[in-house]
């Protein structure tokens, strides 16, 4: 695991050593670049395979070329085999090298035959080539900055920024986005000039007669993902997830996990524990509130399988730490508990398996698929003038509502959006999508945002750019396509890298290996959704099945629970006192991105849990103009103490 960086037609050495400094925390071990007339690579190492001779960059027998990359390659192992049997000779036992022999002998196809988690940066002096690719699904992050002279690329934004060639502003639409859904689905990012590769990507950057172009293609995408289901889904799906976990147990360095308590966590634990000779080492967090404290579940669930347990506890301010977090994930957001963990567990462990991306596979948003099953149901049985009226009595009812109606009254507005939206699939995912959002793109033009971001584009667009499913498909099957191939990578997958590496934490994610990927994509909707003896619907139906035996009743019997902290209490008693001297006279006012009006009328009033859906979003302006103090005002300056972004 490491961060990379570097450039291609612009800068300079020195402009490297900047760009890499700004990764060290994701790997600290050593640092290594290459550099000659037209290419820079540069590469900050945490070593986990090959501790010795696994340091980057790493060349082909030649010595034209060389890759730089973050991520571990779970099938290395027979890629070298058989690239031995051609004639290539290997020089180290490290993953990276299979990257640059495959890559002479396969080309760019050689992106689609990994298993694993990655994000490559390859430098064909011989051709004059740069190649950037990025695993399917999206674990591991990749950014660039096209320039009029050149590509510059790194694992974070703030590298690419640090660089001095990329001037720090804002893109107005991802913003836009980002504010309604707590991140954003385009391939921009929140920067001005700097791009995301999305999963499943490569990019070809080449020289030309007035300097470099660069072209994106995909070699994978979730529409490729399934195949012809198995006779036994239970039986496939506990084999393909004990041989991802044996698979990503490969290390030359301790290995922890997270457990919540819940299936997914618990299912990682399981299997780890049947084909691991020693203890495992296993970490839970928990906040002081015993009303969303997980950490008595997973207690159950160590003591089953006699792991080395810690217990975290988040009872601090944790308000104080936003400036620190923000920094690490280079967006404004709210959800970046898992720093906590993260850095308890680097004090034991440098890699760590946890059950990221269960729910996106078998069906775990169990709410918010049956809402969906639901229109799709009323849609089908209604008329087309049913439809109609429905949906305009709805607008007309929201558009009173944000006229005339009171913020403590606003939490009807994201049922009102559903009806209105009923026929467009893309609409009804975003107003289910995220707890964060509280009505529907009118209500942020009315309610919350300034003139610069006023009437833009909207995020369900960009959803259906980035995946928008067959004709045939239901909107739950689009649904759980679209969970997977943009708010994975866009939100979770991204929060865990960051909050991980900012410890130097190496966070893997079984679920999301290439077999049980397919695997989950070729089971009918029978197979993730179900119903329990009392008849409460439940998701996962077909995970659940398959460790039937394996877990601790209790874990079966366990509510879902998403990992985060109570809004409503944690305003009241932390965030309020500092969101009023940071929001006083903030930027994001004065640069008209939000209301003056909005933030007067939200801060002027006594807490009450009314208010809850706006507080989610007090909670990231709060985030966001610490972020633009952070690397727009300051100039990625690094964080400070948090009342330096007091007004």
């Amino acid at each position: 695991m490491c961060g990379i960086c570097g450039a291609v037609g612009v800068g300079t050495t020195a402009m490297l050593t900047d760009m890499a400094s700004c990764l060290s925390h994701r790997g600290p071990d050593s640092t290594g670049t290459y550099a000659d007339d037209d290419a820079l690579l540069a590469n900050q190492r945490l070593s986990i395979i090959d501790i010795e001779g696994g340091d980057q960059p790493v060349y082909n027998e030649d010595g034209d070329v060389v890759v730089v990359y973050n991520g571990e390659i779970y099938n290395f192992r027979p890629l070298r085999e058989r690239l031995e049997r051609q004639g290539h000779r290997f020089t180290t036992a490290t993953d990276t090298e299979v990257l640059v022999h495959g890559y002479e002998e396969y080309g760019v196809d050689l992106f689609e035959r990994l298993d694993g988690m990655f994000a490559v940066a390859l430098w064909d002096a011989s051709d004059e080539t740069l190649v950037l690719a990025r695993d399917r699904a999206g674990i591991k992050p990749l950014y660039y900055a096209p320039l009029e002279s050149g590509v510059l690329f790194a694992s974070e934004p703030k590298s690419i920024l640090r660089s001095g060639r990329v001037t720090p502003a804002v893109d107005e639409a991802a913003l836009r986005y980002f504010l309604q859904l707590r991140y954003s689905p385009s391939r921009t990012t929140l920067f001005d000039g700097i791009e995301t590769l999305l999963p499943g990507q490569y990019a070809v950057v080449r020289r030309t007669n007035d300097g470099w172009a660069c072209r994106t293609h995909s070699y994978w995408s979730v529409a490729d993902a399934g195949g012809d289901p198995p006779d036994d889904p239970a039986s496939a799906v506990e084999a393909a997830l004990r041989a991802a976990v044996e698979r990503q147990l490969m290390s030359d360095v301790p290995v922890g996990f997270y457990l919540s308590g819940g299936l997914d966590t618990s299912s990682v634990v399981a299997m780890a524990a049947e084909v691991s000779d020693d203890p495992l080492e296993t970490f839970c967090m928990g906040f002081a509130d015993g009303e969303w404290d997980e950490r008595s579940d997973a207690r159950v669930v160590a003591d089953h399988f006699g792991t080395n347990h810690h217990e975290i506890t988040i009872d601090g301010d944790f308000v104080r730490d936003f400036p620190e977090l923000i920094w690490h994930a280079d967006e404004p957001k709210r959800n970046l508990y898992p720093y906590y963990v993260a850095r308890e567990m680097s004090d034991h462990v440098s890699v760590a398996l946890g059950g990221l991306g269960a729910d996106e596979l078998f069906g775990g948003y169990v709410y918010r698929y049956a809402r969906l099953r639901e229109f799709e149901q009323l849609h089908r049985t209604a008329s087309v003038g049913e439809d109609s009226a429905v949906q305009s009595t709805a607008s007309r009812v929201a558009g009173w509502q944000l006229t005339h109606g009171d913020l403590s009254e606003d939490g009807q507005l994201e049922d009102l959006g559903l009806l209105a939206h009923a026929t467009d699939p893309a609409r009804l995912y975003v107003l289910l999508n995220s707890t964060d959002v509280f009505g529907d793109v009118e209500a942020f033009d009315e309610r919350v945002f300034g003139e610069r971001l006023t009437g833009g584009p909207v995020p369900a667009d960009r959803i259906r750019d980035r995946f928008d499913g067959a004709a045939d498909e239901s909107l739950t099957e689009r649904a759980l396509r679209w969970d997977f191939a943009v708010k994975l990578p866009d939100d979770f997958l991204l929060v865990e890298d960051r909050m991980s590496m900012a410890h130097s934490l190496e966070s893997r994610v079984p679920f999301l290996d290439n077999e049980l990927v397919d695997l989950a994509f070729s089971l009918p909707l029978s197979e993730k959704f179900g119903h329990t003896d009392g008849a409460a619907s439940v998701g996962k139906r077909v995970l659940r099945n398959a460790m039937r035996d394996r877990l601790p009743q209790a874990v079966f019997e366990k509510d879902k629970q998403g990992f985060t902290m109570p809004t409503y209490p944690f305003v009241r008693d932390e965030l309020l006192p500092h969101a009023r001297c940071i929001l006083d006279d903030p930027h994001i006012v004065r640069e008209e991105f939000v209301q003056r009006r909005y933030l007067d009328d939200l801060l002027g009033r006594d807490p009450t849990r009314d208010l809850t859906p706006h507080y989610k979003l007090l909670w990231k302006l709060v985030a966001l103009e610490i972020w633009y103090q952070l690397y727009v005002v300051d100039d990625v300056a690094g964080p400070r103490e948090i009342e330096y972004y007091y007004s």
